[in-house]
């Protein structure tokens, strides 16, 4: 347990067979990775009311879909103890992306679309003191 705190567990180039309880670990992460994925994807397709939480499910769907095949490659890789691209540092990486990525699509449904919001509202307000063009 205390070497999952030491730098040369984590950047070795030279990897090591996964035992067989954490292939199964990784394989189903993965695996439910996708079908979070799939799912979010499936709900950005039948919502239709409002625009922009069918965008956050899209970005959401992306993410997982994305996340969900790459790691099913290093794990591939690392299952076949690959050198360099089986390395741990990859699993790192991708954790690091996941984080960065949710953290994105929080901001975004968070912060962004209440500003969307209000600007469509000021839109609509200022909208109707502009003229329209008369029809024939």
């Amino acid at each position: 347990m205390s070497q999952l705190f030491s730098l040369s567990f984590w950047f070795s180039l030279q990897t090591t067979g996964l035992s067989a309880t954490f292939e199964h670990v990784f394989f189903f992460l993965f695996a439910i990775v996708i079908i979070l994925g799939s799912i979010s994807r499936i709900m950005a397709r039948n919502k239709k009311d409002d625009r922009f939480m069918v965008k956050v499910y899209k970005y959401l769907g992306q993410m997982c879909m994305t996340m969900g095949v790459t790691g099913l490659v290093w794990f591939f890789l690392a299952y076949e103890q690959i050198y360099f691209f089986g390395a741990r540092f990859w699993f790192l990486a991708w954790v690091l992306g996941l984080i960065v990525w949710s953290a994105w699509i929080v901001w975004y449904a968070k912060v962004r679309i209440p500003e969307l919001k209000d600007q469509g509202v000021a839109k609509v307000e200022t909208n109707k003191y502009i003229p329209k063009s008369k029809r024939k």
